[in-house]
């Protein structure tokens, strides 16, 4: 299952143009994601000519029937806690005004 995911993420990459800073962000190597496009070019869901790596036919088909698998949707995994800037609750008919040194995201 998460190699299926990681595979849809590359045709995305390829097919849009973009970086693969997502599949370093996901835990692959460089060599890991030198081997995945080999992969793919050998099952014929990449081109590998003339040093170009391009999206076939059917690896546009594939990535269109599973695009949705790319998207995360856990938020704890792309929303991060920012525990530095947490407060304390206040009572609600209380009112808070920081000192602009406080707050390192006014910075």
């Amino acid at each position: 299952m998460l190699e299926k995911k990681i595979v849809i993420q590359l045709l995305h990459i390829i097919n849009s143009d973009g970086d693969i800073k997502k599949l370093r962000h996901s835990g692959l190597t460089y060599r890991q994601i030198a081997e995945l496009i080999d992969a793919n070019v050998t099952n014929g869901n990449l081109d590998g000519n003339d040093d170009i790596v391009t999206i076939t036919q059917q690896g546009k088909d594939l990535l269109q029937v599973n695009k949705g698998e790319i998207k995360e949707r856990d938020k704890s995994k792309w929303i991060e806690i920012d525990f530095k800037n947490k407060m304390q609750q206040i009572d609600k008919e209380d009112v808070f005004l920081p000192r602009k040194n406080d707050m390192s995201f006014l910075k």
